[in-house]
């Protein structure tokens, strides 16, 4: 098998691994039902099944599926990416040499629905569960731990317990409206974090994430008008008619604006976290806008000691995918805090079609910002070992 150089590796930070039956077996019996899994339909797409009920995917049904859509979201994937030797197959297709990966349905966490006992319980079977899937190709694949964030000392005996594993990286919701992250009682996972220096991944469509244009606040709701917003909830989240995935990937702007107007970041300068599948055309707006109210609004906001957006730049970092309105404001942000994903094997994803994405990053950036973006940030984020990844290319996988 050949070698390649360093600058031709590519990793994908942002992949996905479906939960199994076995998944749901690791967990006491009676939370067991509350795992969500991927049910096929007679038409051949997934629906999702927890608590013994169907959640279709579609309100409209799906009765044709082109031979892309049968490749993706696990629809031809019985193993719903767990078979390593078919994920590499995936891999070679594109010439993506590592991945970072997420849960699936999982990113949910709950959604504010589910209990503390089965939160609490779910992370450290899922924990269990991902370790034991991709340990066997630990320069291949970081899977990224669950923590459970209701009870933060719980929180920090699991990180403790995945720091010791060797884990790479800890997946957090997006939004957590009950227990914002700006609240003093995080402070010691920040802590336990920024010691170990195991990065913080706030991956999209996670947690309580209204995913609604309106950008409504249910906190200042009546009884009687919070329950009708339950249901238009229920109702919105049967269908995609608003395009409401917008939103959900301009949530990215949540976890930065937290961290740095609550001093998370000033307080913990060590701690350094990646907002994922959020691409980040909005980016150079959402520095810009921070910098603005810091300055403006000076008489009401928390004092820093560095501008808002200076924050980020050090310790901060961003996925995107298929962005070219990022590509082109590059020279604002920097090459430093953008990594690429290809969602695989999501719908809103690149995966397989990724090589046209790939090429235009590097015809766009240049050899050596390119190689950042493409594999250099996730390396030294992560921990990937590009000589091993650029001495054994998946070519030819089989």
């Amino acid at each position: 098998m050949g070698g390649r150089s360093r600058t031709e590796v590519t990793i994908s930070a942002d992949t996905h691994v479906g939960e199994t039956e076995g998944l749901r077996e690791r967990l006491p019996e009676r939370l067991r039902r509350y795992v969500p899994l991927l049910v096929q339909t007679a038409h051949g797409d997934v629906d999702v099944e927890v608590d013994g009920k169907i959640v279709p995917s579609s309100p409209y049904g799906v009765a044709d599926l082109s031979g892309r859509d049968k490749e993706l979201e696990f629809r031809s994937d019985p193993s719903r990416g767990t078979d390593l030797g078919q994920r590499l197959r995936d891999m070679a297709r594109e010439e993506v040499e590592a991945q970072v990966v997420f849960p699936n349905v999982l990113l949910d966490c709950g959604g504010g629905q589910a209990s503390g006992e089965f939160e609490v319980a779910l992370a450290k079977a899922y924990n269990d569960f991902v370790w034991e899937v991709f340990s066997p190709e630990p320069k291949r694949f970081k899977p990224a731990a669950m923590l459970p964030v209701d009870d933060v000392g719980e929180a920090v005996a699991e990180a403790t317990r995945c720091i010791e594993r060797g884990f790479a990286t800890f997946f957090l919701p997006c939004v957590v409206p009950w227990q914002p992250y700006g609240l003093a009682v995080y402070e010691p996972l920040w802590s336990v974090v920024a010691e170990a220096r195991v990065p913080l991944s706030f991956h999209v469509f996670s947690g309580n994430l209204a995913m609604g244009g309106e950008f409504g606040d249910v906190a200042d709701m009546s009884a009687e008008r919070l329950e009708r917003a339950r249901k238009a909830g229920a109702a919105r989240r049967a269908g995609e008619e608003r395009l409401e995935t917008v939103v959900g990937m301009a949530a990215g702007m949540a976890p930065i604006i937290e961290l740095t107007g609550s001093g998370v970041l000033e307080r913990h300068p060590e701690l350094r976290f990646v907002v994922t599948e959020a691409e980040c055309g909005w980016l150079p707006w959402a520095l810009q806008a921070m910098d603005q109210m810091q300055e403006r609004r000076h008489l009401y906001n928390r004092k820093l000691q560095l501008r808002a957006s200076e924050y980020f730049q050090r310790q901060g970092a961003i996925t995107i995918t298929d962005d070219a309105v990022a590509l082109r404001n590059v020279e604002s942000i920097g090459s430093d805090c953008l990594l690429w994903g290809n969602d695989y094997p999501h719908d809103e994803g690149t995966w397989p079609d990724s090589r046209p994405v790939i090429d235009s990053i590097r015809d766009s950036l240049g050899p050596e910002r390119a190689h950042t973006v493409l594999a250099g940030n996730a390396a030294r984020i992560y921990g990937f070992d590009l000589d091993y990844l650029a001495a054994n290319p998946l070519e030819g996988v089989s």
